[in-house]
């Protein structure tokens, strides 16, 4: 064979090895998120085992390239919808080197069990197990095998993870997590010496009345506020009530997409068909989350099953339906199928693994 030539088949391991590496590492930025409150993280589908979901074209691409300069999907955050803000972001920024450096770990101690295991299995010297989880030109076979695959797949999880946590800690560049992390830390202490610095001047006898201290978070827990309230008053169908406060909800915030909702369930309730039809739509056309977009949506084709031409039975059908607040507002994850899918995914390797190694013992010792 031309040494030139010559290459690997282990070596094409890097590429399982780089996708797994970036789904543990989104998923660790993604679950942060959602747990923190960007529920986006639903609506995109970003809490998946799927690699695809995760995998930048250009970062894979250049990562296969160099073997160590590579980058996943940006995850896309905001702050606003975060608990804490700033401060959730580098959170966020965190979890995914986190979820990176357990995935070394747990790749550094497979690679130790298993090199115990052969070694007391098999009888082998230290130095030839080790030789095939490092294959050098020469060693490796030059045809596939699955238990090559299995002792070099182990290798190149470890380093593909080990590689995505370093990188994105220490590329100073915006995208990479080192650069998100100290940016939010940057601005959620400036907010934080700001803040105080407003507050000294409201004590102070020549304060302002009219300096307002982190006004978007004010702004937000006034319309949830408003919005509770409104619910309670549907639930106890004081509908009147409850329009008000979703009203004032949306006074607060224009894109409150829930508050569109239940505004057009109360007037349902009270039968004003029009008002309705009209908070529905402009759900549709407002509200900033794609939950209240699809709820409105399926609101609009239950009213158009309620005949308008007999109005009796059309008052009652519109008060079935506007009866009861939308309370089931955030979206959430198939939590059943994400964790189904962990567990025979772990299950799988496992067999797969534990296959692999008695292979491997059985090669040794003939």
């Amino acid at each position: 064979m031309n040494e030139e030539l010559y290459i690997e088949w282990t070596k094409l391991l890097i590429i399982p090895g780089m996708l797994l590496g970036f789904t543990v590492h989104e998923l660790g930025h993604t679950l942060a998120a959602y747990l923190l409150g960007d529920y986006s993280q639903v609506e995109d589908g970003k809490i998946t085992l799927n690699p695809f979901k995760h995998i930048s074209t250009f970062g894979s691409i250049a990562f296969l390239m160099t073997g160590w300069l590579g980058w996943p999907k940006t995850l896309q955050v905001d702050p606003n919808k975060l608990r804490g803000k700033y401060l959730g972001l580098f959170i966020v920024a965190m979890s995914g080197p986190l979820a990176s450096l357990t995935l070394t770990l747990a790749g550094f101690l497979a690679m130790l069990i298993t090199v115990a295991t052969l070694i007391y299995g098999s009888g082998s010297t230290t130095n030839e197990v080790l030789a095939l989880f490092t294959p050098i030109h020469g060693t490796a076979q030059e045809t596939f095998s699955f238990m090559g695959m299995v002792a070099s797949l182990t290798m190149y999880i470890f380093i593909s993870s080990l590689v995505i946590t370093c990188v994105s800690l220490l590329v100073p560049l915006p995208g990479f997590d080192g650069f998100t992390a100290i940016f939010s830390l940057v601005i959620f202490f400036k907010e934080h010496w700001t803040a105080q610095q407003a507050q000294a001047e409201l004590l102070a006898p020549q304060a302002k009345s009219s300096k307002a201290i982190n006004s978007q978070k004010r702004r937000d827990n006034i319309t949830e506020a408003h919005f509770k309230v409104g619910t309670e008053f549907h639930e106890a169908q004081q509908y009147d009530d409850a329009i008000a406060r979703y009203r004032q909800a949306l006074r607060s915030d224009n894109h409150f997409g829930p508050a569109y909702i239940n505004l057009g369930l109360a007037y349902l309730a009270k039968g004003r068909r029009r008002e309705a039809i009209q908070a529905f739509r402009n759900s549709i056309q407002f509200s900033d989350d794609q939950t209240s977009i699809v709820e409105a949506v399926q609101q609009l084709h239950a009213l158009s099953e309620v005949s308008p031409t007999n109005e009796e039975k059309a008052k009652i059908g519109m008060q079935a339906l506007g009866a009861e607040p939308w309370t089931d507002t955030l979206p959430r994850p198939d939590w059943l199928t994400f964790g189904l899918s962990i567990v025979l995914s772990l299950i799988l390797a496992l067999v797969l693994y534990g296959y692999g190694v008695i292979q491997i013992i059985s090669k040794l010792k003939s």
